[in-house]
C-alpha cells in the first residue's frame, strides 16, 4: 500500500524531466577518507552500507544454482593496483539467509546497515600524495523489484611517506556518497515522452488488502457461532433491555461502550503486532522456514483445541478482577464488561483470531492493525445492533449441537492450513517430503472427513449422534464433497486454476534437484519471438504497422522470471502480445549492449526498475508503461487498452 505522500511523489515523477532522479535506497561511506603510511604498511579501509527500509543487497559470496544462475554478489575492490592491493580477507558481518523462489535456492543478503573492513598493503615506493579508490559493485532489491547492478567508486587520499617505521593513520572527516539510482521508481503509470498528454495506466498493487480483510471478517463471523460466544448474545442483549426499562437514553451509550470494549481487545492485539514488526515489514519474517513451522504448529494446536482435546483459557484471577470492575454502571464499567467478555471467550475465538492474523501477515506491516479492526467490528456488531433492536433476537437460531459441529469442521480446516505452512518449510529446506500429490492428498483427506462428519457418518468421542440430516447439513456436505472431488482431480495432474499457485510445483523433485526456475521461464515464453535489440524491433514495427512491447528485464531479476513464467505464458496475455512486436532488453550487466539498454530506459522513462514494460508506437511515441504485478486481469487491461487506444492512429 502506498501512502498518499508516495502517490504524490509518484505523480511528480511523471511530469518531471526523464533525467530526474529520486532518492537512492543505498548510502555508502568510506572511513578514513585520508590516511598515510609507507610502502609495505598494512592499512584498513572501512566501507559502511546503509540500505533504506525494505531494500536488501546480496552477500559477498558468489551464489549459483545448478543451472549456473544466481544473484549479483556484492563486490569490494581497491584501485589502482600500483598504489595498494588487498592484504587478506574482507571482514564482513554475518549475512541473513532466505529462500529465493526465482533461483530455487537459499541466498545470503544484507538489510539495514552493514560494515565491511578491507585490509590493504601499500605498494607505492615513491613518497607523495596519491588518490586511491574503493570500488563497490552491488545490486539492491525490495519485495517487488530489483534495480540493475551499480558500480560506485569512493576516493581515499593516501599519503606515502619515506619512513619505514611505524605507520600512522590519520582519519579525516568521513564522506558520504549516494549512488544515483531511484529508491522508489514510478510503477504502473502511463507516460509519453514526446506527447504532453499521455495515456495513464494505474495498475493495482501486487498485495491487495481486500481479500485479507474478507478473511478477517469471515473469521469473526465464524467466531460468533462458537459455543463460547453465540449463547452470550441474547444474555447480553437482555442485560441492556432491562436497563432500558429504567433509562432508555442509556441503552445507546452502553451498547456502544460494550462494543468498544470488545473491539479494544482485538484492535489492541493488531496494534501490538504492527508495533512489533514496524517499518521492516512482516513479509520477510513470514518467509522464514522456522516461522512457517511455528505457524503450522499453532494451527495444529488450534485444531486440537477445536476438537476438544483441551481448552485455552486465561488466568482466572485476571478474569475475576475484570468482572468485579465491570459490574459498575459507569462508563469504565461497561467498557470493561465488553473487554471481560472478549477475554473470557478467548477459548473459542483464539483459533479464528490466529487464522485471521496469519492470513493478514502476508501483507504490509500495518495490516494486522487494519485486519483486527475489521475482525473486531464484525464480532461486536451483533451485540451493538441487537441491543438497539432486541426484537430481532427471535430470528436467531437456537444454540445446540450444531455449534460444536462447526468447531470440529473449523478444526479440520485448520489442519489443512497447517499443511500449507509445512509445505513452505519443506520447499525452503528441500526435504522432498510434501510433493504436490501428497499435499493434495492431505487436503482431500480433510475434505472427505468434513463431508462424512457433517452427514453424521464420522464423529469424535464427545459428539452426540446425528439423529436427523436436515437440508442445511446436506447442502454443506454437498459443497465440501464437490470441493473434495475437485481437489482429487489434481492428483491426476489436472490444473486447479489459481489454487496451483499455493501448491508445490508440478516438477517438485526436479526443482529440488536442479533449481531450474530460470530454465523453465525461458521455455514458458518460448512460443513468442523476442528481439534482443531495439533497431530491428522498430524496423519490424514500421514494416508491419504494429506497436512495440519492450520488456526491460535482468539476468538476476527474480520478479522478471516470475512474470515470464506466470504472466507471459497465459494464453490471453500471449494473444495480446502476439499483436505487437516484442523486444526483450537486459539491463543488469555492466557491459554492452546492456549498459546502452539501461541508459535508454533511464533517459526515456526516468527509471531503471526491473521488471519494467513499455508500449510504443513505431515513431517511438510512448503509449503506456507498467511494472510488476501478480494480477493477470490488470496486466491484460494494460495491454488491451494500449492496443485499443492506438489502433486508429497507426499508419
Amino acid at each position: 500500500m502506498r501512502s498518499p505522500l508516495c502517490l504524490f511523489v509518484g505523480m511528480l515523477c511523471i511530469v518531471l524531466p526523464a533525467w530526474a532522479q529520486t532518492p537512492s535506497p543505498v548510502r555508502l561511506e568510506v572511513h578514513p577518507r585520508s590516511l598515510q603510511g609507507s610502502a609495505g604498511d598494512t592499512v584498513t579501509v572501512t566501507v559502511r552500507m546503509h540500505l533504506a527500509a525494505g531494500w536488501y543487497t546480496y552477500g559477498l559470496k558468489a551464489q549459483l544454482n545448478d543451472e549456473g544462475i544466481g544473484p549479483e554478489p556484492l563486490q569490494l575492490s581497491l584501485s589502482p593496483s600500483s598504489l595498494w592491493q588487498p592484504a587478506g580477507t574482507i571482514r564482513a558481518p554475518q549475512p541473513q539467509r532466505k529462500y529465493d523462489e526465482g533461483f530455487s535456492m537459499e541466498v545470503e543478503y544484507y538489510t539495514g546497515s552493514a560494515t565491511f573492513h578491507i585490509p590493504a598493503r601499500l605498494r607505492a615506493s615513491e613518497p607523495g600524495r596519491y588518490t586511491g579508490y574503493v570500488t563497490i559493485v552491488y545490486q539492491v532489491c525490495d519485495s517487488t523489484r530489483c534495480l540493475p547492478p551499480e558500480e560506485v567508486r569512493l576516493p581515499v587520499r593516501v599519503v606515502v611517506i619515506a619512513s619505514s617505521g611505524e605507520k600512522a593513520l590519520e582519519a579525516v572527516s568521513s564522506a558520504t556518497t549516494e549512488p544515483s539510482v531511484p529508491a522508489t521508481p514510478p510503477t504502473f503509470t502511463g507516460r509519453n515522452v514526446q506527447n504532453p498528454r499521455p495515456t495513464t495506466m494505474n495498475m493495482a498493487t501486487p498485495e491487495d488488502i481486500w481479500p485479507l480483510l474478507g478473511i478477517a471478517a469471515g473469521a469473526a463471523a465464524f467466531a460468533l457461532l462458537t459455543p463460547c460466544v453465540f449463547p452470550m448474545i441474547p444474555i447480553t442483549v437482555s442485560f441492556f433491555t432491562k436497563q432500558a426499562e429504567r433509562n432508555r437514553r442509556r441503552v445507546l451509550r452502553n451498547a456502544l461502550l460494550y462494543a468498544l470494549g470488545i473491539m479494544t481487545t482485538f484492535v489492541g492485539l493488531g496494534f501490538l503486532l504492527s508495533l512489533l514488526f514496524g517499518a521492516t515489514g512482516i513479509q520477510e519474517f513470514a518467509t522464514n522456514p522456522w516461522v512457517n513451522l511455528l505457524i503450522a504448529a499453532l494451527f495444529i494446536a488450534f485444531a486440537l483445541n477445536l476438537f476438544g482435546a483441551y481448552e485455552l483459557i486465561l488466568p482466572a484471577k485476571l478474569l475475576n478482577y475484570l468482572h468485579r470492575i465491570s459490574e459498575q454502571q459507569s462508563i469504565t464499567g461497561v467498557l470493561l464488561m465488553g473487554l471481560t467478555f472478549s477475554l473470557s471467550s478467548f477459548t473459542c475465538t483464539v483459533p479464528f483470531v490466529g487464522t485471521a492474523l496469519v492470513a493478514i501477515a502476508s501483507g504490509k506491516w500495518f495490516y494486522p492493525l487494519i485486519g483486527m479492526t475489521v475482525f473486531a467490528a464484525v464480532f461486536a456488531a451483533p451485540f451493538f445492533l441487537l441491543s438497539l433492536f432486541p426484537a430481532a433476537l427471535t430470528a436467531l437460531p437456537r444454540a445446540g449441537t450444531w455449534m460444536n459441529n462447526l468447531k470440529v469442521v473449523m478444526g479440520l480446516l485448520e489442519l489443512a492450513a497447517a499443511v500449507k505452512f509445512l509445505s513452505n518449510a519443506d520447499l525452503v529446506w528441500g526435504w522432498g517430503i510434501l510433493s504436490r500429490e501428497l499435499f493434495l492428498a492431505s487436503w482431500v483427506f480433510c475434505g472427505a472427513l468434513i463431508t462424512l462428519y457433517v452427514l453424521g457418518l464420522f464423529r469424535l468421542p464427545h459428539d452426540t449422534p446425528v439423529e436427523h440430516v436436515g437440508p442445511v447439513r446436506i447442502l454443506v456436505a454437498v459443497a465440501f464433497g464437490t470441493l473434495t472431488l475437485w481437489l482429487a482431480t489434481g492428483l491426476w495432474d489436472k490444473p486447479l486454476g489459481e489454487l496451483d499457485a499455493y501448491l508445490p510445483p508440478r516438477d517438485y523433485y526436479e526443482l529440488l534437484d536442479k533449481g531450474n526456475a530460470v530454465a523453465r521461464s525461458e521455455v514458458s515464453s518460448a512460443s513468442l519471438t523476442w528481439y534482443e535489440s531495439l533497431e530491428p524491433a522498430f524496423a519490424e514495427a514500421r514494416r508491419l504497422h504494429k506497436l512495440i512491447f519492450i520488456d526491460f528485464t535482468g539476468f538476476t531479476c527474480t520478479n522478471c522470471r516470475w512474470m515470464e513464467t506466470n504472466m507471459f505464458s497465459k494464453p490471453q496475455v500471449q494473444q495480446l502480445l502476439a499483436q505487437m512486436v516484442r523486444a526483450r532488453l537486459f539491463t543488469d550487466r555492466r557491459t554492452e549492449p546492456y549498459l546502452s539498454h539501461k541508459r535508454f530506459q533511464q533517459e526515456h522513462f526516468g527509471t531503471v526498475e526491473l521488471p519494467f514494460y513499455a508500449i510504443l508506437r513505431p515513431d517511438t511515441t510512448v503509449i503506456a508503461t507498467a511494472g510488476f504485478t501478480r494480477d493477470m486481469d490488470t496486466f491484460v487491461s494494460f495491454l488491451r487498452n494500449a492496443l485499443s487506444t492506438s489502433s486508429a492512429s497507426l499508419p
